[in-house]
């Protein structure tokens, strides 16, 4: 049997450690707009017109990612699942040519639509600067969360749902 100060050291280490990642998480998300979401528009790779109307009847999850992330890439088939019942809005970001994106897309059997921001200018009107970076877009149009980094698919859809109310 452990002692008292064996589980009062290791509730102290997990507080800590708990601290440091809100700590990292907010640093993180300093820059990401809240409030009123930006304008996102434009021809998504697949060449049909994408854009975030704020009339939709359903909250949004407009994801920023990029090819070249490591976490990206363990949070992209997280987001797939999501876009299967939820609707998504991606943007890929300095992730290549149209083409080299649906090469990913395809290899990964990714079907989310998405905007390929080979400039930044999407990535910096919304203050993506972390990657992956997610907001949650209620249907009049307002960013009703943000995180960045790895969050599950329960996360993102209890999101999702929250901000139909």
């Amino acid at each position: 049997m452990k002692s008292p100060q064996f589980w009062l050291k290791q509730l102290r280490d997990l507080a800590l450690i708990s601290i440091v990642f809100y700590v990292m998480g907010s640093y993180l998300q300093r820059d990401m707009v809240t409030g009123p979401a930006p304008a996102l528009s434009g021809i998504a790779i697949d060449g049909s017109q994408l854009a975030l109307s704020t009339n939709n009847t359903t909250p949004t999850l407009v994801y920023f990612w990029g090819t070249w992330c490591p976490v990206c890439r363990i949070t992209s088939p997280m987001v797939e699942s999501v876009s299967e019942s939820h609707r998504v809005i991606s943007v890929a970001v300095a992730s290549g040519s149209d083409t080299e994106v649906q090469s990913f897309m395809a290899e990964h059997q990714y079907h989310f639509p998405v905007l390929n921001d080979d400039n930044g200018a999407q990535s910096h009107a919304w203050g993506a600067m972390a990657f992956p970076a997610i907001y949650i877009v209620d249907n009049e149009g307002q960013i009703r969360y943000v995180t960045s980094g790895v969050t599950s698919t329960l996360g993102m859809k209890f999101r999702l749902w929250l901000a139909k109310f």
